[in-house]
């Protein structure tokens, strides 16, 4: 398999957790049917695969809570180790100055944190996840203390659209990286598939709050930037706006506690399953797996999506077409776009492309993605001349 510019697997190290999340995606079997995998299985088997497949690419711990495996700093340390970065989502909870000075330690320098919030109602953060506003506002705090980077994930469901469009301003008005993440019936979610989105909510609420913000553009579907005209400069990599729409299986995939491999971490304990890496080399599953090998081809989406023009650089979310549909490579059930061919552009298509270029500005000129695919960083590009109107809009951290 051809060394990928920038690879990421999320790799969700343990089901152990002390939140009690209601609709917790890695609720653990009980009893557990498999062991998680041990810490020479998770250096060899993974972190040790992983550097081999992308000497310059990421890792993002979590769980599960990651923090509660007793060697999670010695598999932070060994990531590093091998030169690649390192992201851990957390919750935070029992986080201090010290603690998070480890794990900067271990991450040699390289760490950025992802915090979740999901509303800034309290009532309705209360239904979604445990945490509240005020606990990510002491985390983050603590992280420009310790000048640690951070994004905040917001997972999306029927339970929280009333008040998204707030959360998403205070996000906005703080300017923090978002990532949104959509809820899935997965795990304890599987008891609750009526709190999925639809594509009125996309339509209604989801796009309208997401799109007016560049810095929430990571892997945002249905994504309207036009295919052809979004490109960076680089030096001889590939940094461009397919790295922004559904990434499942291309620059992306999800690893679980166990040792299963999907193309996206909502795709674990799915059907959707790729391999076990104590089965086959991580190596081997990425380059033989029909599933990947799919994904990674010519437009093999169905449905609009097959014939949308921005078919390849939004792709549509693979997960929300399986387990609303059945099948991965359905249309993403969610997008209110109609195409009726690829010449069909939608109205929203020039905004989304000048985000789409100020986001990717911010990335390679701002920590921690600068270190990825800076100008000076780990890939190198060529900064566009956006920095006047990126201070303007989202500021420097």
């Amino acid at each position: 398999m051809k060394s990928p510019g920038f690879f990421l697997c999320y790799f969700e190290a343990t089901r152990q957790c002390d939140q009690g999340c209601p609709n917790c995606m890695t609720e653990p079997a009980a009893p557990p049917v498999r062991a998680e995998l041990s810490t020479d299985e998770a250096k060899r088997l993974v972190l040790d695969e992983l550097k081999a497949i992308c000497p310059k690419g990421a890792v993002s711990f979590s769980g599960g809570e990651v923090l509660q495996r007793t060697d999670h700093l010695e598999l932070i340390a060994h990531n590093a180790q091998n030169g690649l970065y390192t992201f851990v989502n957390t919750s935070g909870n029992g986080l201090d100055s010290a603690k998070l000075k480890r794990l900067k330690n271990a991450a040699a320098g390289r760490l950025t944190l992802g915090f979740s919030l999901d509303s800034v109602d309290e009532d309705i953060q209360k239904k979604c996840r445990s945490g509240s506003r005020e606990r990510l506002e002491r985390l983050l705090r603590l992280c420009d203390e310790n000048t640690v980077p951070y994004f905040v994930l917001v997972t999306i469901s029927k339970q929280n659209l009333e008040s998204l469009k707030s959360t998403m301003s205070w996000l906005s008005e703080k300017r923090i990286a978002v990532i949104r993440s959509p809820f899935v019936p997965r795990g304890a979610a599987a008891k609750v598939p009526h709190l999925c989105v639809d594509r009125n909510d996309m339509r209604s609420k989801i796009h309208p709050a997401l799109r007016d913000n560049p810095m929430s553009y990571v892997s945002y579907t249905p994504f309207f930037a036009a295919p052809d005209a979004t490109h960076l400069t680089l030096g001889g990599r590939g940094l461009n706006l397919g790295n922004l729409g559904c990434q499942a299986g291309r620059t992306f995939i999800g690893i679980n506690a166990e040792g299963d491999v999907a193309p996206c971490v909502h795709l674990l304990d799915s059907p959707v399953c790729c391999g076990n890496v104590r089965k086959q080399p991580l190596s081997a599953i990425l380059a033989e797996s029909e599933i990947v090998r799919t994904l990674r081809g010519d437009r093999p989406i169905k449905g609009k999506c097959g014939r949308c023009r921005y078919g390849d650089s939004c792709r549509g979310c693979r997960a929300l077409a399986h387990y609303l549909s059945g099948d991965y490579l359905a249309e993403d059930p969610t997008c209110f776009f109609e195409p009726e061919s690829r010449e069909t552009r939608s109205p929203y298509e020039e905004m989304q492309t000048a985000n789409a270029r100020l986001f990717l500005s911010h990335l390679v000129q701002n920590p921690p993605w600068s270190d990825i695919f800076g100008a000076q960083g780990r890939l190198g590009v060529t900064l566009l001349n956006l920095k006047a109107r990126l201070k303007a809009l989202v500021g420097n951290r």
